[in-house]
């Protein structure tokens, strides 16, 4: 470690780093205390980080200057075992310009930072050598723009970077965000231009590292590659068997259209988080996507659609007749995927109940929705979101169970899944009413058809009278009254009430995610929340 006894604190007010490293030992030890008596798990949201920093600097005595810091330590110290299980290769190591001497420093300089020569001029040649030697990617750089890119890339597992306290502060929110496992090593000193560090604790922080990682988070995107391989047709056939029959070639065909897939992936990952392997999921996870595709296929018939992923509906292709019938058989195989999978008797059991839960409740969703379109008329937020939660979270609940019971997540984690797949479905639904409501091509497509929407909800209670008079018309069947009404919802700033109906319902989903103690169901799920909700 360079010898900085006699420079000032680093940084502005607040952003201080203690100079001693005794001192800077015993907060990291207080910080590690805090982190085990109060059984943190990462990831935690901004205002969790800044609230226990507060309560960890308190147990500490460190004084005001120290809390940025004391931040720091509590980061680093909820994601060390985590870090230190992810394989090397699959770490970033950040270093920032500054740490160069510009007198000496023989780099070269690229469009994206700093190439260095390794000259020994300064600190940044010893610790890229060594990420180099263990696997890591290393990256010489300012700025956080092509660290974001890394971060959601799906490339990078883990990221330990050395920046200034104020660099540290915008980096880290953007990491716990995704859920991706950081740790920060400050600089003593700062100012742009050469700056110093304490290397020693840089490369032990480097070198941690350890043989499993028990709760591990999956990657996504590697799952979702995994899954989208399933849906191919020598997949599909593998675990369906062969198509000889129509209700075969059509169920078949319309399982490999189409779709995100974010039912059958959550189903993946979840039971990967947990312990569990891929290849042993496949067939549960193609079993929730039955159910799901099979839903899609009832929905068309009654909604009367033409079309779906931009091609004719399954009914508009081959009949009501047959489309129903494939439906039905879809249903029927996911049924028989979830029974005859290889795992326990009672294993079986939870997540055939699960699915028939989340069928019901589907039904039940639904049910209402078609009440509603016979008989168009004033309805509450209540009962909206009651149908969203029945039709859209109910299903996320079924791929998400469905993972967790086959991986034998203890009753108490699996009821905090059900509340996640309640206020993220809700919120998904929200989310995708607000673009709907915002399409320039088809705008309020849901509304101008007379579904039960959340904007409609809202309108209902609004006390404005053109929003009234517009909603009389509406319900008189006057096609242009509901072209009126989505102008009148805009003009009276009602978006705003639904705005705010998903930011709570984002809330809740994290509020959720807070309770949850298993660390790599929560990254997961985190990760999860910010690409359905981004």
């Amino acid at each position: 470690m360079h010898n900085v006894s006699d420079k000032k604190d680093a940084g502005a007010p607040g952003l201080c780093v203690p100079q001693d490293r005794g001192r800077r030992a015993a907060l990291e030890h207080a910080v590690d205390a805090y982190v085990a008596r109060e059984r943190l798990v990462p990831p935690l949201t901004g205002e969790e980080l800044a609230a226990h920093a507060r309560c960890a600097a308190l147990a500490a005595q460190s004084d005001a200057g120290e809390q940025a810091y004391v931040a720091v330590l509590l980061n680093n110290a909820l994601w060390a075992d985590v870090v230190a299980g992810i394989p090397y290769e699959r770490r970033l190591l950040l270093l920032p310009q500054c740490l160069a001497n510009t007198e000496v420093c023989q780099a070269d300089r690229d469009g994206l930072g700093l190439l260095c020569a390794q000259c020994g001029g300064c600190s940044i040649g010893s610790l890229q050598a060594e990420a180099d030697r263990l696997g890591y990617v290393t990256l010489v750089a300012e700025g956080t723009t092509v660290v974001s890119k890394l971060l959601t890339s799906g490339k990078v597992d883990a990221v330990i970077g050395v920046g200034c306290m104020d660099s540290l502060r915008r980096i880290f929110p953007l990491m716990n965000a995704h859920a991706i496992p950081g740790q920060g090593i400050p600089l003593l000193a700062d100012g742009c231009t050469n700056t110093d560090m304490d290397v020693a604790w840089a490369l032990e922080i480097i070198r941690a590292g350890k043989l499993t990682l028990t709760e591990r988070a999956s990657a996504i995107e590697a799952v979702a590659d995994t899954v989208q391989a399933w849906f191919e047709p020598a997949s599909l056939a593998s675990v369906m068997g062969v198509p000889n029959t129509e209700a075969e070639r059509i169920g078949q065909q319309w399982l490999m259209t189409g779709g995100k897939r974010w039912r059958p992936i959550l189903t993946a990952a979840v039971f990967e988080a947990s312990g569990g392997s891929l290849g042993q999921i496949m067939p549960a996870a193609l079993a929730v996507e039955c159910f799901h595709k099979a839903s899609l296929i009832h929905d068309d018939i009654e909604d009367n659609d033409d079309e779906r992923y931009g091609a004719p509906t399954v009914h508009k292709r081959y009949g009501v007749a047959a489309a129903i019938n494939a439906g039905d058989y879809l249903i029927g195989e996911g049924y028989r995927l979830l029974a005859a999978s290889e795992f326990a008797g009672e294993v079986r059991a939870g997540m055939v109940l699960a699915a028939a839960r989340g069928h019901r409740e589907l039904c039940l969703g639904q049910g209402e929705e078609l009440a509603f379109c016979r008989q168009p008329s004033p309805v509450t937020e209540a009962a909206v979101l009651r149908i969203y939660e029945q039709k859209t979270a109910a299903a996320f609940e079924v791929a998400v169970l469905v993972g967790a019971v086959a991986a034998g997540v203890d009753a108490a984690t699996c009821v905090q899944l059900s509340a996640f797949s309640r206020a993220v479905g809700t919120a998904y639904q929200i989310r995708d009413d607000i673009e709907d409501f915002r399409s320039v091509r088809g705008r309020a497509a849901d509304l101008l058809s007379m579904r039960p929407t959340i904007f409609l909800a809202v309108a209902c209670t609004s006390e404005v009278p053109e929003v009234s008079a517009a909603l009389g018309s509406v319900w008189g069947h006057d096609s242009e009254g509901r072209q009126r009404l989505i102008e009148v919802i805009e003009e009276a700033g009602l978006h705003t009430r639904v705005e705010l109906l998903y930011a709570h319902y984002r809330h809740e989903t994290e509020r959720v995610l807070s309770g949850i103690q298993h660390g790599g169901l929560k990254r997961l799920l985190r990760r999860v929340m910010v690409k359905m909700l981004r």
